[in-house]
């Protein structure tokens, strides 16, 4: 009887010895859990190798939060970015137009891009086409009001490239952008290339002219939009729209690009978002580039000429009354030169 309990008890102690290896292989074996584990710690793994385990459900949550707090492209920074193209975005069902006025596209540009230069736009003494002139043009070098055409131009000529942005959503173009990017950013980004001259065939274009953005001078004296004159500014103080606010275009672009919505909010903070806004100089590239940005943040705005308000400033003149004690009565079309002006912009 004895020997019977010495064996049963050399049987139990030798169980519990071998309990926890037991256990050790049970938790071995769960294959899901490893391999859940083994991704958190993959992807948790930082520069110097160091380790965090947690829920890995967590871990996606998190990364989308940062994800949605960052914008994948810049286009998505402003309140109006579609009318800015993301250069990996292109691809071969849009017309990429090269607007650079010099023989740089002769050498090298974006592949199937077709070239009108900037310069066509303009008649000989500067002014802009008519819209029957500008139909002509697009039609003739095979631009379709259905194409999505994006847009860009030399890196050296700011404006280029939003004016004839402006021109073609002045004819009604529906789909039209400006790249985000010049050519050399294209090229350094790896993205096809080519020397050849492309062509299309010609076609009719047909404008549906956007009146509203071009104002005239009945609405610019009218007092309605708050008046932006983008001339250098030692034209600004020798005579200028009464009213009108200074404004330097490069405050709107920061190295070959334009600025980043945060950076524009803070130059167009004193604008009134409610009320819209005329751009004018006597550069049509000057007030393309501040009325491209007043867009893509979002603002009314429209594109005005300091010939036009000459030109009738000149024949209000004609018109001046004089009142009943002798002294000549003010047109609408006086500048009040001796009035207090404002500078805006100013980064």
């Amino acid at each position: 009887m004895t020997k019977i309990y010495l064996v049963l008890g050399i049987v139990m102690l030798s169980l519990i010895a071998l309990a926890p290896l037991v256990n050790a292989g049970s938790s071995c074996c769960s294959v899901g859990n490893w391999e859940a584990t083994a991704q958190t710690f993959l992807s948790d793994a930082d520069a110097g190798g160091q380790t965090t385990i947690h829920d890995h459900a967590q871990s996606e949550d998190n990364n989308a939060s940062i994800a949605a707090e960052k914008p994948s492209q810049r286009s998505d920074a402003f309140p109006n970015g579609e009318a800015l193209m993301p250069m990996k975005s292109v691809s071969s069902s849009h017309l990429v137009l090269d607007i650079s006025n010099d023989d740089s596209n002769n050498l090298s540009h974006i592949k199937n891009a077709l070239h009108l230069p900037m310069q066509s736009l303009l008649d000989v003494n500067g002014a802009l086409k008519t819209e029957d002139e500008l139909a002509m043009l697009l039609g003739e070098a095979g631009v379709s009001q259905k194409d999505s055409v994006v847009l860009y131009g030399s890196p050296e000529s700011s404006g280029e490239a939003e004016l004839v942005f402006w021109a073609l959503s002045y004819l009604g173009q529906a789909d039209v952008k400006v790249l985000d990017g010049t050519f050399k950013d294209w090229k350094a980004a790896g993205l096809p290339v080519e020397s050849s001259e492309n062509k299309r065939p010609a076609m009719e274009y047909k404008p549906a002219v956007k009146s509203e953005l071009l104002a005239d001078y009945e609405y610019v004296k009218s007092g309605q939009a708050q008046i932006i004159d983008v001339r250098p500014f030692v034209e600004f103080g020798k005579g200028r729209i009464p009213g009108s606010i200074a404004f330097d275009p490069s405050n709107v672009i920061k190295g070959d690009k334009i600025k980043t919505g945060t950076d524009l909010g803070t130059v167009f903070s004193r604008p009134d978002k409610e009320k819209p806004i005329v751009v004018y100089s006597d550069d049509y590239s000057r007030s393309a580039l501040v009325w491209y940005a007043l867009q893509l943040m979002g603002y009314e705005a429209s594109i005005y000429t300091w010939e036009d308000w000459k030109a009738h400033k000149s024949g209000d003149a004609v018109n001046e009354t004089t009142s009943d004690t002798g002294n000549k009565t003010s047109t609408a079309g006086e500048d009040a030169v001796g009035s207090k002006y404002t500078k805006l912009g100013t980064t």
